[in-house]
């Protein structure tokens, strides 16, 4: 009777081949596993642009207008009035957060004062102190104000992050104190769209569906109809000196389709980005004209819910002049394939 043989160990060539094997499993694996994340990622954010589109038209439902960022509220306009929020404060009730809403206490307006300075108060402005929790309201992260695509902290600056805004459209921003970042800081479609970067509540002058002050379009001022507008996108918040201020703050969302898609900034807490081809200053996050653009760290391009509430992938390299009759509520002129 034969005795079968001792089973002998691993060599130490084939222990290193059984590692390389599994090194390459994981390299191959890996990509996969993190594009299967992100289009997860990708999907809940088209969700939240679809829930905000929903909201807006519920919002117009009651009001017979989308909702405006209130930069002024009584008499002339002048800089020294209050500011009561933006247009995602005025959405709270549509987006399921109403118990946050009737949380906020409008009558503790503290106006600004007449040498331009903000009161004492001014991080309190008319919200209670705290929210139930203890949380001051503007701190709240709102989850459907949020892309999970976007890894930058929930509170990057005055309040918790958005990463969805409303359109001023093809408006002029200015590229102050940069220059020569042409054709990226004037309006190209229509001569009324000439109010730098949305001063203004006259909407003769307002070429998207808001403005920067208290200004925002029915359906009916939509003349190129709500297939065809921009009503809200995909922000960087951290890209740009207003963005960064979130959700909550009065001066922080008036963004613009001016720049093109995904225009590559020098991010706060970012490296900077090279600038070979852009003359000083065009990516810097102070740079409105090119800052206060929609931009997402999807590849290729960003979401975007149009006014009819549908929700869009927009490639970053679109036709610039297509995507700013996209921007444009009343141009007149036919967009085509996009």
């Amino acid at each position: 009777m034969t005795r079968p043989k001792a089973l002998r160990g691993f060599t130490l060539i084939e222990l290193l081949v059984v590692i390389a094997i599994i090194a390459i499993l994981v390299a191959l694996l890996l990509p996969a596993v993190q594009q299967a994340r992100e289009a997860a990622r990708r999907t809940q954010c088209k969700n939240n642009l679809k829930q905000i589109g929903i909201a807006l038209h519920n919002y117009h439902d009651v009001f017979g207008q989308f909702p405006p960022t209130v930069f002024m509220t009584t008499g002339p306009l002048q800089w020294s009035d209050g500011p009561k929020g933006t247009h995602l404060v005025r959405l709270l009730p549509y987006v399921e957060q109403a118990n946050i809403f009737q949380a906020l206490n409008f009558s503790l307006l503290a106006p600004w004062g007449t040498d331009g300075a903000p009161p004492q108060n001014f991080n309190f402005e008319w919200q209670r102190e705290s929210y139930p929790n203890g949380r001051r309201i503007k701190d709240i992260s709102l989850p459907v104000y949020q892309c999970p695509s976007d890894p930058s902290p929930k509170q990057i600056g005055w309040s918790a992050r958005t990463n969805y805004v409303m359109s001023m459209g093809n408006q002029q921003m200015d590229t102050s104190p940069w220059q020569g970042c042409t054709p990226y800081q004037s309006h190209i479609m229509n001569t009324n769209s000439f109010w730098g970067h949305g001063n203004t509540e006259n909407p003769s002058w307002i070429s998207g569906i808001i403005s920067r002050f208290n200004w925002a379009a029915s359906i009916q001022q939509i003349t190129d109809g709500t297939s065809n507008v921009i009503a809200a996108g995909e922000i960087r918040p951290n890209c740009g000196d207003h963005t960064v201020n979130g959700w909550f703050h009065f001066n922080a969302t008036w963004v613009a389709t001016t720049a093109p898609i995904n225009f590559p900034i020098s991010c706060y807490n970012e490296p900077p980005v090279p600038t070979p081809a852009n003359p000083a200053g065009c990516n810097a996050p102070d740079n409105w004209a090119t800052s206060q653009g929609f931009k997402s760290l999807h590849t290729g391009g960003a979401q975007f819910v149009l006014c009819d509430g549908s929700v869009r992938f927009i490639s970053q390299n679109i036709d610039y002049r297509t995507y700013q009759r996209l921007g444009d509520r009343r141009d007149g002129q036919v967009i085509g394939e996009f």
